[in-house]
């Protein structure tokens, strides 16, 4: 018989799919459910959390939290009454504080708390990306908060750290030789201002209004919110949503990814264009220039110069030397963010 799992989130995503799936090979995953972000739900999924808590931990092999938050809170705290290691993913938000653009988990003061505390109590921590344990922010010089990471707003913090990057699945995310790759494609999702800055969307929008002849693709722009914006170029495509397939065949018509966050934790969007033979993009924040191992291009400044002139140089690249730095990115993400990696990596730590 299989030993339980927990695996707890704040809300279902693929990459935790991704992760279920292949625990499930070795254990029996046990999972909850609950709208950890509806405020007002708080102290009843505190409630339910505790009583499934109670009901599963102490026969637990292991609790893995992806993310932390309100909701790695009890899973640590019942782990430790009950002797079963715990294990935190951290993602992003949970490891910095961007004020200027109302985004991070460690600028409110309550949730940064209960965060601190889960990371306390948790028996090893797994960043996606060392970015996440300490960085300096130099992108965007009107953000006051540069030191940025665990080790920034928890310097007492004495959990083990090891860094397990996502994984993706490198034989669904191909390359099409038979398809022309043309033009600038970003996904991201994107609902209201908030997510429309801190994704970088302003500025691609900038961007190609200074390159009339380039194709720009936006998935993941909301029809709502897309109707509050005034003056969209011409030449920028825009898409709700995508599903999987079609999301792919997006990817392989396009030549160049661009990934401008203000900060990324890691960036799945990201390998998963790579994979599929786009050459990178990406602002010099967080863990993009550790995940494409500064190969494409990298924007220094949240600026629109550097935009330009970096767009212009690699449209300027040769044909042999466009396919040369596709193959390269693409290679690189299959030897270190293929799924089986990640798989590798996390039954390595909560097995030993």
């Amino acid at each position: 018989m299989k030993n339980k799992l927990l695996y707890i989130y704040p809300k279902k995503a693929t990459f935790i799919n991704n992760d279920i799936s292949f625990l499930e090979k070795k254990y029996q995953v046990v999972t909850q459910d609950l709208d950890w972000g509806n405020p007002k739900k708080l102290i009843v999924n505190f409630y339910k959390q505790f009583l499934f808590l109670l009901k599963h931990s102490r026969t637990s092999y292991s609790i893995i939290i992806n993310f932390g938050g309100y909701f790695s809170y009890l899973p640590t705290l019942l782990g430790k009454w009950f002797g079963v290691n715990t294990y935190i993913i951290l993602n992003g938000t949970d490891c910095v504080s961007f004020p200027a653009y109302n985004y991070g988990s460690l600028r409110k003061k309550i949730l940064k708390y209960f965060i601190y505390k889960s990371y306390k109590r948790a028996t090893k921590l797994f960043p996606v990306d060392a970015s996440l344990v300490q960085q300096t922010h130099t992108f965007d010089d009107e953000v006051n908060q540069k030191k940025q990471g665990i080790r920034c707003f928890f310097p007492t913090l004495k959990t083990p750290v090891s860094v397990i990057p996502n994984g993706l699945d490198s034989n669904f995310w191909t390359t099409k030789s038979t398809i022309k790759k043309t033009g600038f494609i970003s996904v991201g999702f994107v609902n209201s201002l908030k997510s429309f800055r801190v994704k970088g969307i302003d500025m691609i929008l900038k961007t190609a209004e200074l390159f009339p002849n380039e194709k720009f693709t936006i998935v993941g722009i909301s029809d709502a919110f897309k109707s509050t914006l005034q003056g969209f170029p011409t030449n920028v495509i825009t898409i709700p949503y995508l599903e999987k397939e079609a999301l792919k065949k997006a990817y392989q018509e396009h030549e160049f990814y661009l990934q401008v966050s203000v900060n990324e934790g890691f960036g799945c969007a990201l390998v998963e264009a790579m994979l599929t033979g786009c050459i990178p993009i990406v602002s010099n924040v967080g863990a993009l220039p550790n995940v494409t191992k500064n190969k494409g291009f990298i924007i220094k400044k949240k600026d629109i110069n550097h935009f330009k002139n970096t767009i212009k140089k690699a449209l300027d690249l040769s044909d042999l030397d466009r396919k040369s730095i596709a193959r390269e990115v693409q290679e690189n993400s299959i030897k270190n963010f293929d799924i089986s990696v990640r798989e590798r990596l996390l039954l390595q730590e909560i097995e030993n």
